[in-house]
């Protein structure tokens, strides 16, 4: 029988296995940031030498604050820089800095057949590029970190197969959701998700970023895609891909040889046609809470999401008033999702206070490069530098208690983005119509 992607990668890492379907897996990238990780490191550092298994397979970033708001931000962008530099571990901070789930894979730390994690529970984004990534505690990743290993228990796979052709203003946004919809926030719960068929391959390297970005709000262990084509051609020339051409195709050959096998099995499976799908908003306070945009609240909701959203069962989302928009996250942050946003955006002007953050310095100079900082900043949005900030409500736009914000990010729980805010999710594109319109609004619309 075939195996999938998950499946090969598990199997070429486990050390040794362990009682009650645990195992030891080796970790071949650990990624750290300034918010879960100084903890760990004054801990390896005080009590275990600061004898790391490998600092070369471990990359630093100051991304959640960056550039840091108070005193204890700073501290901790401190403790994070001078263990970097004590270590000799890759540093990518302020100025040359980013989102770490949009680093990662735009540097070239995440391959096809890797095992990664880092203390961040949205680190399945680097499952698109074939890999088995995952978000840690604090406590595993200084684990990981001197040992190279985590204890796992092995998650079962969900084939999630999507076939046709996205309409039009319809994005790997509203895909996700549709399937955080469809099975629920907790419907992915022990699994892996694997995301099949031809509307996925014929996504973007960054469509499919943001798919697995989103996996673990439908409570999985990680989301991925199976290696192919689109994957190696992105991957080529990052920085620390080998540039020999001969080197290169040994390495394309190995990472295609992860590609999942066309007889896999999965433990679970659904199918979605993609040709059917309309943009999606959530209406509540988890992402399986949403609805087309033209659509209206279902009479089984939530009666605590409706009472913490100031909504109704039967009211339409269409047309609600918004307080403030913001596009970026490690979920749509990328060139691709900042191109969209400028196409709605171009020649117009926002009603509401609307913030753009690019995922890392580097889409920040692409994005300007073509022009689009000037579009942006033509209608009336503050363009800032690249930062976690917005998403989580810690800083460069925290959004009022009550007040609404229509956002492209990932997570909508309460006082995700503020003390009793409330998060409406949507795709770049819709968020940039709503921003001009001042309500939510389809962008065919505009």
């Amino acid at each position: 029988m075939g195996k999938s992607v998950f499946e090969k990668i598990w199997d070429t890492h486990i050390v040794e296995e362990l009682p009650g379907n645990n195992y030891l897996v080796f970790i071949d990238q650990i990624v750290a940031h300034e918010i879960t990780t100084p903890q760990g490191a004054i801990e390896i550092d005080e009590n275990f030498n600061g004898n790391l298994y490998s600092p070369k397979r471990i990359i630093a970033i100051n991304d959640h604050v960056a550039p840091a708001k108070d005193t204890d931000t700073a501290i901790q962008a401190k403790v994070l820089r001078d263990w970097a530099k004590k270590h000799g571990i890759r540093l990518f901070d302020i100025g040359d800095n980013g989102i770490c789930h949009v680093i990662a894979p735009e540097r070239g730390y995440v391959q096809p057949g890797m095992t990664l994690c880092c203390g961040d529970s949205h680190t399945g984004t680097n499952g698109a590029f074939g890999a088995f990534a995952l978000g840690i505690g604090t406590t595993a990743q200084a684990g990981a970190m001197l040992a190279q290993c985590l204890i796992l228990n092995k998650p079962k796979t969900f084939g999630i197969i999507v076939n046709g052709k996205l309409p039009n203003y319809v994005y790997a946004k509203d895909v996700i959701l549709a399937i955080i919809g469809n099975i629920t926030f907790k419907g992915g719960t022990g699994y892996v998700l694997e995301y099949i068929g031809s509307a996925i391959e014929s996504m973007s390297m960054e469509e499919r970023m943001t798919m697995c970005n989103m996996s673990i709000e439908a409570g999985a262990t990680s989301g991925l895609v199976s290696p192919d084509e689109t994957t190696i051609n992105y991957l080529k020339n990052k920085e620390v891909i080998p540039k020999d051409k001969n080197e290169f195709e040994k390495l394309k050959v190995k990472w295609l040889s992860f590609a999942s096998d066309k007889d896999a099995k999965y433990d679970k499976e659904i199918t979605l046609d993609a040709s059917t799908l309309k943009p999606k908003v959530t209406w509540g306070t988890n992402p399986g809470e949403v609805i087309d945009i033209d659509g209206a609240i279902p009479n089984d909701a939530d009666e605590k999401s409706l009472q913490y959203m100031g909504l109704k069962k039967g009211q339409k989302l269409d047309g609600l008033p918004m307080d403030q928009a913001f596009i970026g996250s490690c979920t749509n942050s990328r060139i691709s999702d900042l191109r969209e946003a400028a196409k709605i955006l171009k020649g117009k002007k926002v009603t509401i206070p609307t913030i753009i953050t690019p995922g890392s310095q580097l889409v920040k100079r692409h994005a300007e490069r073509e022009g689009l900082h000037d579009i942006f900043q033509d209608a009336g949005a503050l363009w800032t530098h690249s930062s976690c900030g917005p998403c989580l409500g810690m800083s460069m736009g925290v959004v009022a208690p009550e007040s609404r914000c229509i956002s492209s990010t990932n997570r909508n729980f309460p006082g995700r983005m503020g003390a009793r805010s409330r998060a409406h999710l949507a795709s770049p594109a819709v968020v940039a119509a709503s921003a001009i319109a001042g309500v939510i609004m389809h962008p065919k619309d505009i």
